[in-house]
């Protein structure tokens, strides 16, 4: 393996652990409502598609060849990332959610309205047909 070719792929490994770690904690940030058992299944299932990527760039890079250095490289950039970069990445990712909450809030409003008015039909029917059953058993 040449020089250059060993330069591109800690490059590669560099970025890959600080891109991997960045959509890691931004995923896990999504997903901290859900049960425990289905986030580390979907931290398992995330772990491996990175895992099959990292691999697949390396192919097209060296022809698969893996080194101690690359994996250093890899752990480096995660703690780059959460070194230098997590907090503002978490910090304007609750802005965005924000803004977005604000943007849905009418839609949600009208939707939560209509809900309320197909619930207050749909009782109004089922007592109807409650009475008319009703009816029916009193009769026979």
């Amino acid at each position: 393996m040449d020089l250059l070719t060993q330069f591109q792929c800690l490059f590669y490994s560099f970025l890959f652990g600080f891109v991997m770690s960045g959509v890691y904690h931004v995923i896990n940030r999504f997903l901290y409502k859900i049960p425990y058992i289905f986030r580390y299944i979907l931290q398992v299932g995330i772990g491996v598609l990175f895992g099959i990527l990292y691999f697949y760039g390396l192919v097209i890079l060296n022809d698969g060849i893996l080194r101690l250095y690359f994996f250093v490289m890899i752990f480096i950039g995660y703690l780059f990332y959460q070194r230098y970069y997590a907090y503002y990445i978490l910090y304007h990712l609750e802005i965005f959610v924000r803004i977005l909450k604000r943007i849905i809030a009418p839609f949600v409003f009208f939707f939560r309205y209509i809900n309320g008015i197909i619930q207050k039909r749909v009782k109004k029917v089922k007592l109807k047909w409650q009475r008319k059953k009703d009816q029916d058993t009193e009769d026979s």
